[in-house]
């Protein structure tokens, strides 16, 4: 349970998703199955992964239908919320359960056909994670409660105003986020299909146009925001340490839906800064704190949904001396956030949000964090 209150915020700040779907959206019930395999992304990667996984999801979905501007500036998306279960395996963690809220994109519609990019991030309960006397032997996950985060890539034909039938293939990765090691994570690669049922179909006929426009008249701007996490570090059921994470960037607006950014990372790792002088790594203290700064360049692209924010972000580290003890030269991260209302009549904004740093398919760490945009 030590890791629920830090892992549950994902989840929560993806539900506010469908209240900005608006109350009167279509509702929709979608079940689907998976079948796919746990990917050995390390060999450091103890847990089993030969053979095939199964899942089972059922989702309500909300359709928009163009009641606010951005409905259509995204081509209708919807939102939902889903009830998840994958069956890792016996050697590999047991079962895991999940809510994932999550935003289904539109790629583009024909006719009776639409292809669809779903994101969704969340909680998950793994049966079996890590314990030194009673599963030492998996290695992937290390506490009960966990992040879920999926990326699904499929197509969806409508049979009738009521029925319709989808297809395609997911990746689904569990992991606490190194809040308790070891975090190797899963990578869950599948396939799907499954059935969806609308009781009260909309059609895209239905669809409202927007009454704005999409366009911006000031195009350039800048963001900034801290947060901060908590990790393990090197030692099994350790002690946690706090990351403290600083970045400022400038972005271009594209249109009122969508911007590019360019920035700054600097982060303080207390976990490192540590351990790097109990095993003398470094010189002295003046060295230890300069080796456990990270200091980065990061290109970012940042959808927005009405008040919420999805960025993703590439990064690299810089700087003689710094990033000591880092995993690889390179970094992504996927933010979530929710924008408050402008302030004192201009275009400063507050935010809060979450945020998932990876090195490849391992995770770092989840920070929460605060911001402002203006």
């Amino acid at each position: 349970m030590k890791n629920y209150r830090k892992n549950k915020w994902p989840g929560l700040l993806l539900l506010l998703l469908l209240w900005q779907a608006g109350v009167g959206a279509q509702i929709a019930i979608e079940s689907d199955v998976y079948a796919g395999a746990i990917w050995r992304h390390t060999p450091k990667l103890t847990t089993e992964t030969a053979g095939i996984r199964w899942g089972q999801e059922l989702s309500v979905r909300f359709q928009t239908d163009g009641r606010r501007d951005w409905h259509q500036w995204h081509r209708y998306p919807a939102f939902g919320v889903s009830l998840l279960h994958m069956r890792l395996g016996e050697g590999s963690h047991g079962d895991a359960f999940a809510l994932l809220p999550q935003l289904s994109v539109p790629v583009f519609r024909w006719g009776r056909f639409a292809a669809f990019f779903r994101l969704g991030t969340g909680l998950a309960r793994v049966s079996d994670p890590y314990d030194y006397f009673k599963n030492p032997e998996q290695n992937a996950i290390g506490s009960h409660w966990n992040n879920i985060t999926q990326f699904r890539l499929g197509g969806e034909f409508r049979f009738d105003d009521h029925l319709r039938v989808n297809a395609g293939v997911s990746l689904t990765h569990f992991s606490d986020g190194g809040a308790a090691l070891p975090n190797y994570g899963i990578n869950l690669p599948s396939a799907y299909t499954g059935l969806v049922w609308s009781p009260h179909p909309i059609r895209e006929s239905d669809f409202l146009p927007a009454a704005g426009s999409k366009k911006v008249v000031r195009h350039f701007g800048t963001i900034g925001q801290a947060g901060l996490a908590r990790i393990e570090y090197a030692v099994f059921d350790g002690p946690g340490y706090p990351v403290w994470c600083t970045s400022v960037a400038g972005y271009y607006r594209f249109n009122r839906v969508n911007r590019a950014l360019l920035g700054i990372d600097h982060e303080f790792n207390r976990a490192v800064f540590e351990y790097g002088q109990q095993a003398a790594f470094f010189e002295n203290e003046a060295a230890a704190r300069k080796g456990a700064t990270r200091l980065a360049l990061f290109a970012a692209d940042e959808f927005l949904f009405g008040s919420i924010g999805v960025q993703l972000q590439m990064g690299f580290y810089i700087g003689d001396g710094f990033n000591q003890l880092v995993f690889k030269k390179q970094y992504s991260k996927l933010s979530t956030r929710y924008y408050f209302p402008a302030m004192f009549k201009t275009p400063l904004q507050a935010f809060t949000g979450i945020t998932l740093k990876a090195h490849a398919f391992t995770a770092e760490y989840i920070s929460g964090n605060i911001g402002l945009a203006f």
